[in-house]
């Protein structure tokens, strides 16, 4: 299989680019279409990979945790909205049946990306509602203040309690998008925290989560980066995931990935090495992850990323990835 190169740009970029503070860019659904047609233009003209960019809805991580009832604080300098900890929506498995789901039009965060929607549509740009970003573990984790892993070991049904609420949102935000913009193929966990979990809580806990996501889904794509190969051999036995995003997975090396997932893993420089490595040194390791059996190379850059550094990376990504350009994916 010929590797394939991707530039994944995020947020962090596009308010960058675009001259923005995260306050800025979060502040309105015409600010943040602004912003990422802003971007698209600078990432064309300074490195010639606007095609990497397209419109598309854009909040902030914390809306799903705040779907389930987490308050959110918005920092009034130039940093990310976070979730409040100090108030917790599940302070005791008992309290998991008061949660309700309600109506992503009108709930939380979702509410603006509802509005965010509505108004890309507006503006001719058919985007997905999105939203739903299966991170079962490490949702489960914010709403209850870490409180889920100690109930996975004194009261296993409170754990799987919390856990199946935060899947049954997940789920019904599926269901949603899929209303709105028509069905889906595509399965998606991006969940690091299940990393922390031993290989046997693993798969007592968070695999069972995981088929429901997966089901029925013709591909089954999934990001986690504290897996260790025993997990991931797991996720590819028991799940018959098609593709794994090994993106900063410092706890599995390039061969276990390879081992377990044959060609189907991506790879990639991430925000911090783009930011601090010499352009040769992220040329040397774009080569590495180009021959090590991975079919993508993905650069996220991240702000402050010097210019020579993103120069370097892209060439040689252009230079060993014998597949070309991959667009679609910006996760």
């Amino acid at each position: 299989m010929d590797v394939q190169w991707h530039i994944a740009f995020c947020n962090m970029t596009y308010s960058e680019y675009a001259g923005m503070t995260y306050r800025q860019y979060y502040a309105s659904p015409e600010n943040t279409l602004e912003a990422q047609l802003i971007a698209k233009e600078v990432a064309e003209r300074k490195f010639g990979v606007g095609c990497f960019m397209a419109p598309c809805v854009d909040l902030p991580s914390a809306s799903f945790a705040s779907y389930l009832g987490m308050p959110v604080i918005e920092p009034e300098g130039d940093e990310l909205p976070y979730i409040d900890c100090q108030e917790p929506v599940v302070r005791e498995p008992s309290e998991v049946s008061s949660v309700t789901l309600g109506d992503p039009k009108t709930t939380g965060m979702m509410a603006r990306r509802y509005r965010a929607w509505e108004y890309y549509r507006s503006q001719g740009y058919e985007v997905r509602f999105g939203g739903h970003g299966g991170s079962v573990v490490s949702t489960a984790h914010e709403i209850s203040v870490g409180k889920v892993f100690l109930w996975m070991l004194e009261d296993p049904k409170g754990a799987h309690r919390t856990l199946d609420l935060v899947t049954d949102a997940s789920l019904k935000l599926r269901d949603f998008d899929d209303s709105l913009c028509g069905p889906s193929e595509g399965g998606y966990t991006g969940d690091d925290y299940s990393g922390l979990l031993s290989p046997e809580l693993y798969r007592r806990f968070a695999i069972p989560q995981y088929e429901r996501i997966y089901a029925r889904r013709s591909s089954r794509f999934m990001h986690s980066e504290l897996l260790r190969a025993e997990h991931l051999r797991m996720a590819k036995d028991l799940l018959g995931i098609t593709s794994f995003h090994g993106a900063g997975c410092k706890n599995l090396t390039l061969a276990e990935m390879h081992e377990v997932m044959g060609n189907d893993f991506w790879t990639q420089i991430t925000p911090q090495e783009l930011l601090e490595l010499s352009p040769q040194a992220l040329a040397e390791k774009v080569k590495v992850y180009a021959h090590s059996g991975c079919a993508y190379v993905q650069l996220y850059p991240g702000r402050r990323t010097p210019d020579a550094n993103m120069e370097a990376a892209i060439a040689a990504a252009q230079r060993e990835c014998s597949g070309g350009a991959r667009g679609g994916m910006t996760t």
